[in-house]
């Protein structure tokens, strides 16, 4: 892609004046570049392996049980080692879980690795949201939103379709060395400036209930229902549906590069009208996950996908630009984004569990189950509508 200085706009280059955003902004693009290569095809290693649908479910049941369990043990490192360091830790944790996904042709206990990376995003994750809530400026957080999810798009453009030629020539077990070595490398940026520590006033289940409102709790649902089946079993249904590795990569990355710039005008809208910019999102993005079910050829599938990330764009920006700026006023951050975590936990033991039961009573193929998890996302688009009930509270 292009870099010519004259065609990059204003608002763009005004990001990089902050160095506390900078540094966080490259540590993510190489984060995103490493997990991009390998995210999509887990579902599919565990395919090629001989697992079943149950035992995927399973697999990332384990892995968010663990991060709703330990991400207060990541918040506590942000107040004792900092901010920065917790999320140092998360990522080589992180390492460490791609080098045992290595051992699972072995035989290796996928329950283990799915323990290993529910540490690592609980730890990482703890400290991230705080980072970033305090780094970002107030009244842009539409555009540095934006600017986030763009970099992610940018950086994570070639990944499914580079990863995807890289298994289909070498291995799976070559991508998880890259990746690794990819991870390692964004663990440097973070220490550009100086760490802080973020104080944590201990674990209280009742004050992390009332951290927030019971729509916030709804719309976390959503969000959580969304992700699991967005991030781990549509590419899993699209590599079904085409039978290659390569069209599930070409898809993904086509589709994101398309949608950088209308992405960048929705973060510009989200600043200025936020309520009906996330009403339009919802109403535009639920039929997505129905026409997944009857777009089944490759540009069917590249249209949807496209559709889906435009249209996923105008409830994420103003909803997580809401969330960023109430925890700023929130006079205890941790159990603000605790209260977060804990509800999305139960939308994805909800899904997954659900996934795992499907397949255990009812005869029917790998698709026809994705397909009932289509179907129930379509409807728990709707559970964000419940935030607007409380006036962006």
């Amino acid at each position: 892609m292009p870099h010519h200085r004259p065609h990059v706009p204003g608002f763009l280059i005004s990001y990089f004046r902050d160095r506390e955003l900078n540094e966080l902004y490259l540590s993510i693009a190489l984060k995103t570049l490493a997990q991009s290569l390998i995210v999509i095809f887990v579902p599919i290693y565990f395919i090629t392996l001989g697992y079943t649908l149950f035992d995927i479910s399973f697999f990332y049941l384990i892995y968010f049980i663990t991060v709703g369990l330990v991400v207060p043990i990541g918040m506590v490192l942000n107040s004792k080692i900092g901010i920065k360091k917790t999320l140092a830790l998360g990522t080589f944790i992180l390492i460490f879980y791609y080098y045992l996904l290595g051992f699972l042709d072995q035989g290796f206990s996928y329950k283990l690795i799915a323990l290993v990376a529910g540490v690592s995003s609980a730890i990482y994750f703890a400290a991230f949201h705080i980072d970033f809530a305090k780094a970002a400026n107030k009244g842009t957080e539409g555009k540095e939103l934006s600017m986030l999810r763009i970099i992610i798009i940018i950086v994570g453009v070639l990944g499914p379709v580079t990863g995807s030629l890289l298994i289909s020539n070498f291995s799976f077990n070559i991508i998880f060395k890259i990746v690794s070595g990819i991870l390692f490398l964004s663990i440097m940026p973070l220490f550009y400036t100086k760490d802080i520590k973020a104080p944590y006033k201990g674990f209280s289940l009742k004050k992390i209930i009332k951290a927030d409102t019971r729509g916030k709790a709804m719309a976390y649902n959503a969000s959580s229902i969304i992700g699991i089946v967005g991030m781990y079993f549509w590419p899993l249904f699209i590599y079904l549906t085409l039978k290659s590795v390569v069209s599930l990569g070409v898809i993904i990355s086509l589709s994101s590069l398309i949608t950088i710039f209308i992405i960048a005008y929705i973060g510009r809208l989200t600043d200025r009208d936020k309520n009906n910019v996330f009403k339009l999102g919802v109403m535009l993005y639920a039929p997505s996950w129905l026409m997944r079910i009857f777009l089944l050829t490759p540009m069917g599938i590249f249209f949807v996908n496209f559709y889906a990330t435009i249209t996923g764009s105008l409830i994420d920006l103003p909803f997580y630009k809401m969330v960023y700026a109430k925890a700023k006023r929130s006079k205890n951050m941790a159990n603000y984004f605790l209260f977060r975590e804990y509800n999305l936990m139960t939308g994805r033991i909800f899904i997954l569990g659900l996934s795992m039961i499907t397949v255990s009573v009812f005869t029917l193929s790998m698709i026809q189950n994705i397909i009932i998890l289509f179907i129930i996302t379509f409807f728990s688009v709707f559970l964000y509508l419940a935030v607007l009930k409380n006036k962006w509270r």
